[in-house]
């Protein structure tokens, strides 16, 4: 059996960021927008823009995360083990 094209920590690391972004995404833009509603204007809009940031990331991320599993399901071989 070959091994995969690309390694199961890229795929773990990858999921990851998956999972992790969205939250980070959430909790920044919640900061961003509770110093708007104190007050503070400018540090909401650049705390905005860090979780605008944080978002083009994990797009990229979840990108990223489908081209490697597609390489991947391309690297395995078609025919069934010799076992059976």
């Amino acid at each position: 059996m070959r091994p995969r094209p690309i390694s199961q920590r890229i795929v773990l690391l990858l999921v990851a960021g998956g999972v992790v972004l969205p939250i980070t995404v959430c909790v920044v833009l919640g900061l961003g927008r509770l110093l708007a509603a104190m007050g503070d204007a400018e540090p909401g809009r650049v705390v905005d823009w860090i979780a605008a940031a944080f978002g083009v990331l994990w797009l990229v991320d979840v990108v990223c995360l489908i081209l490697v599993l597609a390489i991947n399901s391309l690297g395995e071989p078609d025919e069934p083990p010799e076992g059976e």
